[in-house]
């Protein structure tokens, strides 16, 4: 906790006010979490999505730490997805609808477009998000995350015998140490024990619960449907704009052999292995997947955040990076090769204010950009 305080004297942290209802109507889930504010006035902003159940407080000091330098270029969101931390819950977990929720959220804080990203589940949204909306998004970052199906990766599985775990226990009957004790003799791995205690939430009525929806989560993960957290529906099409994907080396979700192909597939702009694909070395350790538990690891995938959102994202396509901007100019989209009076030539690509659908930046400009 101490750590958490040395961080986030740093910067201004506003959580979101409201608390976590479920929902009959799908479109009526609101998205909640944590803003951590920009170092400099007018930032474009990133929203993050977290791994299922994994607290946003735990993301805290990956974004603050001054030597990360994120917040030099984005005010951050730190959001839970539905069904998770201070979000609404409905049973849904159907991937149009997840996207959804991201581009409500921004239009109920007046951001037109964003940097999309998340960790895990997390980075599902996002994607999907991206993929659905690719209008209002500038790019997407995924960490320890590829879009395929991941059912049977011993990581979900054993995940969702966990889950099957706490849904044999009956939270409102139960003290806290009681609950404390069953996931100390039944949850092996202390990282998710850790994270399923820091869920408990006591009730007005003094009993306790998951501040996750249990009952939705549990009937997701135990049967193979296309909407399980951990399958990538091929309905959700392809991301067409800017996208990163970083993991650990030894990451039990990641497999790098053979699960760096769809994110080929599904994000036809990602370069390949090197560019926009990139393994963080480290230990082989089970816990990795939990990036910002580790400092030397941690810094490594901000310093591969930094260079995303400084160099690439938001950047044209056909421009190489950000240096590119002003100074390397695009061929014109051939009008026709029958007409014989078009003129071929080169445009200096535009790129658009941040948030110009909640800013009156180009309406008050008198002189149009030439």
């Amino acid at each position: 906790m101490y750590r958490f305080r040395q961080l986030w004297k740093f910067s201004t942290l506003q959580f979101h006010k409201g608390v976590s209802e479920y929902q009959n109507v799908s479109e009526n889930v609101v998205l909640r979490g944590v803003t951590i504010k920009g170092r400099y006035n007018d930032l474009p902003n990133l929203l993050f999505f977290t791994e299922a159940c994994d607290p946003v407080e735990n993301w805290i000091p990956f974004f603050s730490d001054p030597n990360n330098k994120i917040l030099d270029y984005r005010n951050v969101h730190i959001l839970s997805p539905r069904n998770f931390g201070t979000s609404d819950k409905h049973y849904s977990f159907d991937v149009q609808d997840l996207a959804n929720d991201v581009i409500r959220y921004m239009y109920y804080n007046k951001i037109t477009m964003a940097t999309l990203s998340g960790h895990g589940f997390g980075a599902k949204v996002a994607l999907a998000a991206g993929c659905y909306h690719p209008e209002r998004t500038t790019g997407v970052f995924c960490i320890d995350y590829s879009p395929m199906d991941q059912r049977y990766h011993e990581a979900f599985t054993e995940f969702r015998g966990y889950i099957a775990k706490l849904s044999q226990i009956n939270t409102k009957e139960s003290t806290k140490s009681q609950i404390e004790t069953y996931l100390k003799d039944n949850i092996d791995c202390p990282k998710w024990r850790s994270i399923f205690s820091d869920n408990l939430i006591k009730l007005p009525s003094g009993q306790w619960d998951w501040k996750f929806a249990l009952k939705f989560l549990n009937d997701n993960v135990s049967f193979n449907k296309a909407d399980s957290i951990a399958f990538w529906p091929v309905k959700a099409g392809l991301f067409t704009g800017r996208a990163h994907f970083a993991f650990p080396e030894f990451s039990r979700w990641v497999h790098l052999g053979t699960n760096t192909l769809p994110m080929l597939k599904v994000c036809p702009q990602v370069r390949g292995f090197g560019h926009d694909i990139h393994s963080v070395q480290g230990d082989n350790n089970t816990l990795n997947h939990w990036i910002y538990e580790f400092d030397s690891q941690s810094f490594v995938f901000a310093s591969r955040f930094t260079k995303f959102l400084s160099m690439y994202d938001g950047v044209h396509l056909l421009l190489k990076d950000r240096t590119d901007v002003g100074k390397e100019f695009v061929p014109s989209i051939i009008y026709s090769k029958k007409d014989p009076n078009h003129i071929y030539s080169d445009y200096s690509p535009a790129h658009y204010y941040h948030n110009w659908r909640f800013n009156n930046v180009y309406k008050n400009l008198e002189t149009p950009n030439k």
